[in-house]
């Protein structure tokens, strides 16, 4: 929308489509964080008082302004492995890994004319079985896990089936599993593996209101990216990724803003 005067309703607004985006040691490479929520624009320069007893009482002179500052909080949420390698100051990030889960569940034993087993397909959430070793299984009062059952099958077979031998248990008996599971096609980055002090480039942050609000376009000069507070877990809503951009003066500029 265009500039309105004083007073007018059209200046009432609420603008969406909101983006951020880092361009990583200023080499004109933009990158967006994904979606977000930009908590707050922090302006918040210091200044220096000049106190003055030439009328008897003490009393405030001349306020100058001595520094800038501002920042930028935004929480990012969506937690892709290049938003986590910024706010744990991640190492260089490798692609196609392999990393191993463990994993333990009480299962059923069942039997068929092969023998008694426990079934992966039906006792447990792993969505593709062939990544399983089996590690160790246990009666269910071993709690010590002093006398492991040794398996037939240590990887579940086509039907995801892993034997036992008979002497151990019988059918509908319950025993702990303990296995581990491969992930494939994984990232990998180092925690506190960065060797740069600083994670910092130019940023653009932009309310852009294709519904004929507002457009807002801050074109910042220099920004360094620092966790802000707890970084949530994944367990029963969306991992959040809070993270603060401080701003930096840069070649004799902060930057600019652009407004319509």
């Amino acid at each position: 929308m265009t500039m309105k005067t004083f007073n007018s309703s059209d200046n009432i607004n609420i603008a969406h489509a909101i983006s951020l985006w880092f361009d990583k040691d200023f080499g004109d490479s933009y990158v967006e964080l994904g979606d977000c929520v930009v908590d707050s624009v922090s302006l918040s320069p210091e200044f220096i008082e000049f106190n003055s007893y030439r009328n008897a009482r003490n009393s405030l002179r001349k306020k100058i302004l001595n520094k800038n500052s501002a920042e930028v909080s935004v929480t990012l949420n969506e937690p892709n492995i290049t938003n986590i390698q910024r706010v744990i100051y991640g190492g260089a990030v490798s692609t196609s890994q392999t990393a191993t889960a463990l994993e333990g569940r009480v299962m059923t034993t069942y039997a068929d004319t092969a023998g008694l087993y426990v079934d992966f397909t039906d006792d447990t959430n792993e969505p593709t079985v062939s990544d399983v070793t089996v590690a160790g299984i246990y009666l269910n009062t071993d709690v010590l896990e002093a006398s492991a059952i040794t398996p037939t099958n240590a990887a579940p077979d086509t039907n995801g089936y892993v034997y036992l031998p008979a002497t151990d248990v019988s059918a509908g008996d319950s025993v702990y599993v303990k296995y581990s599971v491969a992930y494939t096609g994984m990232y990998k980055t180092e925690i506190f593996g960065s060797t740069d002090s600083t994670i910092e480039g130019a940023c653009k942050l932009q309310a852009r209101n294709t519904g004929g609000g507002i457009v807002q376009l801050w074109d910042i000069a220099a920004v360094t990216l620092a966790p802000n507070g707890d970084l949530t877990y994944p367990l029963d809503t969306w991992q959040t990724v809070p993270i603060t951009l401080t701003l930096a003066e840069r070649g004799g500029t902060w930057g600019h803003i652009y407004m319509s």
